[in-house]
């Protein structure tokens, strides 16, 4: 409310001073009607706020004025100097009471009723009251400046968009200078200045982005008025919960999502909510719930729209997409429940019984999920029969500067809002599996068959590379549906800002914009939507329908790893299948004072490994491997990835336990191989699962704590020797140091001699890494039993 007051005084004082010009003119001119007409226009607005701000005197002063003009407008009262004076003494009135509504202070209480009285055809009292609300009124706008209240101005649109385009060019070219300084090796003393520079025109560049942001209340404003009407015409009783007015999004995206938001919740209110009476049936409250949210969840936000109605009956939907020719009976056998309420994007269908004046000719949903894609945003719905439907909208803060992947294809630069990608991989990884079915290109990623896309193909280029020579960037649209993007390389991550194309190049749907990268190169922001679309693969509408015999497969076998270099700078490796996704988050949710250190992703607080309070970290965002066990999940920080690759099977085993498993030899050098096993029992188990077995190993015996201990302890025990008091689960014995009697367990006793070995019962000679190993792990086996 407080905002919206604080439009309200900045608009009315803008309107009283138009009003006050005005009325001069007019006086001048009384036959200009055109300028009569706006001076009641003014003067009824300002009555009308007033009215909803409950300030009688000033809608009293305002609904006066407002009378006097319209018997002028009709011909019942002619123009005078002296109505004009009575019009000007009550807007600096009005003027005066608005200063001190803003500045919080008491409206001086006396004088309405004479100005009030001075407007009347009649009234020989103008000047009395001019010059008995004159004191009053300079007193008040003298103190108003004083203060200290916050003050606002109104802008043309066009200029703030004009400032916005010129600090985004000044930080292209602050980053190209950047880059040239880097490379001619600039005088330390230059450096100074220029980062001084820098950080004076990130701040610059955060405040006009900031002009630009608007409460997300403004839209929910018209919200009520539109669910009541709709559900009187309906003849239904819904109520509407709306929460996260608070949360601010760029003016555009304010406007661009107001009507896919009204299409969905007219599709809430006709197909979703029950009747009152259908609704007591179902042992429910007989007014239906409407709830609407908004939350900031890193640079996106989350609009969820959600109803306790009668949900997506998904088994009808299927039937109107068989019909409609949109899927064969096979394909939707092979749908899970997700994808069968995904349906209600295809065009053209519809569950509803009858066609209505709200809905029910199945045109929306795939026109409402096509305009959330070209804002950079997803959709995606979930629903219980008989419990309500839930659609969540993630969409990017602002239209004008879009976190993005630089790709290339032929000689050309593009790029891609990185809200689209899954994931990157190589065609020549050993777990990716390419399949051909005529022109048809197929990919196989973990298990997942998708279909594969060249980049270069699409836009025409000659001579594209095989998508097994490329990299495969995975896109998942709004809908859920996932395909790869084969591109002939990737660049880097950047924030790029982007700038509409002409309407003939955005016709192609290829194109989603224009951009400049930091040495002023310019590029082409690519449309995902609109190339899967292109292709027919968007919306499921039109999938690729292949027989599974006589495809063409290549195959590759071996471990799929992620290589990538951590933030110590060494070069690791973990396996693919324990990594869920690839996260950046914002540095500021890093907590290193934890034991373990933590960092938040979305709404979660996640154990976090890969860095150490030594180690540089990005000071806006970092990189984060999310692992998960199928149970937990714990996040892994890096500098950046490498590639996928397989890894050998022979790796050198770590002397300790810890978060290396081993080295493994990659591309000719060495990489540690991340041990997630380790990971997990360390950072995500329960603290009384962590307490491992004790092995007791001979204190005098150099071969023995030198070789032996680290062996022991890699396969999960806790070394102890002769000085801990208490039972050990197993002691390991030498010829030279016989076990003494301290109610031990199992022992086993290791051989320098071969031979020796075999001869004595129990023994195993002191090499034998194999026997050695499977024995403390039977150990271990029966002690979990």
């Amino acid at each position: 409310m407080d905002d919206l007051l604080a439009e309200f005084l900045a608009e009315t004082r803008e309107m009283l001073g138009a009003v006050g010009s005005e009325l001069v003119a007019w006086e001048a001119d009384p036959a200009d009607r055109a300028r009569l007409d706006a001076i009641f226009r003014f003067v009824h607005t300002v009555k009308g706020n007033c009215g909803f701000f409950d300030f009688p005197r000033l809608e009293a002063l305002s609904h006066a004025a407002e009378d006097a003009l319209a018997e002028v407008r009709a011909g019942r009262r002619s123009a005078s100097p002296r109505l004009v004076t009575a019009v000007l003494a009550i807007v600096d009135r009005i003027g005066m009471m608005i200063d001190a509504i803003e500045a919080g202070e008491e409206i001086p209480a006396r004088g309405d009723e004479v100005l009030i009285a001075a407007l009347e055809p009649d009234s020989d009292d103008t000047a009395e009251a001019i010059n008995g609300d004159t004191p009053d009124a300079h007193g008040a706008r003298a103190a108003a400046p004083g203060t200290g209240s916050q003050r606002s101005i109104r802008l043309p649109i066009g200029l703030l968009d004009s400032v916005m385009s010129s600090v985004s060019d000044l930080v292209l070219a602050r980053n190209d200078l950047s880059r040239r300084m880097r490379d001619a090796g600039v005088d330390p003393a230059v450096q100074g200045p220029f980062e001084r520079l820098s950080t004076i025109l990130d701040q610059v560049r955060e405040a006009v982005t900031r002009m630009r942001m608007q409460r997300i209340e403004h839209l929910f404003g018209a919200l009520p008025r539109l669910v009541r009407d709709l559900s009187a015409e309906l003849g239904k009783q819904v109520m509407i919960d709306l929460e996260g007015g608070d949360v601010e999004l760029d003016r555009e995206m304010v406007e661009m999502i107001r009507d896919p938001l009204t299409h969905i919740i007219r599709n809430a209110i006709d197909h979703g909510v029950e009747t009152p009476s259908q609704r007591l049936a179902a042992g429910k409250r007989e007014i239906g719930t409407l709830h609407i949210s908004a939350r900031q969840s890193g640079n996106r936000i989350m609009l969820a729209i959600a109803d306790d109605g009668r949900g997506i009956d998904s088994a009808r939907l299927v039937e109107k997409a068989i019909a409609a020719g949109a899927l064969s009976r096979a394909e939707a056998d092979a749908l899970d429940e997700a994808g069968r309420q995904s349906l209600i994007f295809e065009p053209g269908i519809s569950t509803a019984a009858e066609v209505t004046s709200v809905s029910g000719r199945g045109v929306g949903m795939d026109v409402v999920r096509a305009n959330i894609e070209r804002v950079g945003g997803t959709i995606e719905v979930s629903s219980l029969p008989a419990e309500g439907t839930r659609i969540v909208l993630s969409l990017p803060l602002t239209l004008s500067i879009i976190p993005s992947l630089t790709v290339g294809a032929g000689d050309q630069l593009f790029a891609m809002p990185r809200s689209y990608v899954e994931e990157i991989v190589h065609g020549r990884a050993g777990h990716i599996e390419f399949a051909r079915a005529g022109d048809a290109v197929l990919v196989t990623v973990r298990g997942k068959r998708v279909a594969c896309l060249s980049l270069a193909a699409q836009l025409g280029f000659s001579n594209p590379l095989p998508p097994e020579d490329s990299t495969l960037v995975l896109a998942r649209l709004a809908g859920g549906d996932l395909f790869a993007l084969a591109v002939d390389r990737i660049f880097d991550h950047e924030e790029l800002v982007i700038k509409p194309l002409a309407p003939a190049v955005m016709a192609t749907g290829l194109y989603a914009g224009s951009t400049l990268l930091d040495d002023g190169h310019p590029v082409l922001m690519l449309d995902v939507a609109g190339i899967a679309r292109k292709a027919n693969l968007a919306g499921g509408s039109k999938r690729v329908r292949v027989a599974e015999d006589g495809l063409e497969t290549k195959t590759h076998r071996g471990t799929p790893a992620l290589l990538f270099v951590g933030l110590d700078g060494a070069r690791r490796a973990v396996r693919l299948g324990a990594i869920r996704r690839i996260e950046r988050v914002a540095a500021s949710g890093i907590d290193l004072a934890c034991d373990p250190p933590r960092v938040v992703i979305g709404d979660m607080l996640l154990p976090l490994a890969g860095i150490e309070s030594g180690d540089a970290i990005p000071a806006d965002q970092v990189s984060m491997l999310r692992l998960g066990d199928g149970a937990s999940e714990i996040a892994f920080a890096i500098a950046r990835i490498v590639d996928t690759v397989e890894l050998p099977p022979d790796i050198a085993p770590a002397r300790r336990g810890g978060v290396s498993e081993g080295t493994a030899l990659i591309g000719g050098l060495p990489a540690e191989v991340v041990d997630t096993h380790w990971l997990f029992a360390s950072l995500a188990a329960p603290p009384r699962a962590l307490d491992p077995p004790l092995c007791r190993l001979p204190r005098d015996d150099q071969w023995a704590r030198t070789i032996l201990a680290p062996l022991i302890e890699n396969a999960g025990y806790r070394v102890v020797d002769e000085t801990f008091e208490g039972p050990a689960d197993v002691t390991i014995a030498t010829q030279a140091d016989p076990v003494p009697d301290m109610g031990t367990g199992l022992v086993i006793t290791l051989c320098a001699d071969p031979e020796q070995a075999t001869r004595l019962p129990g023994a195993l000679y002191r090499y034998d890494r194999a026997g050695l190993l499977a024995a403390l792990a039977a150990l271990r086996g029966g002690r979990a039993a």
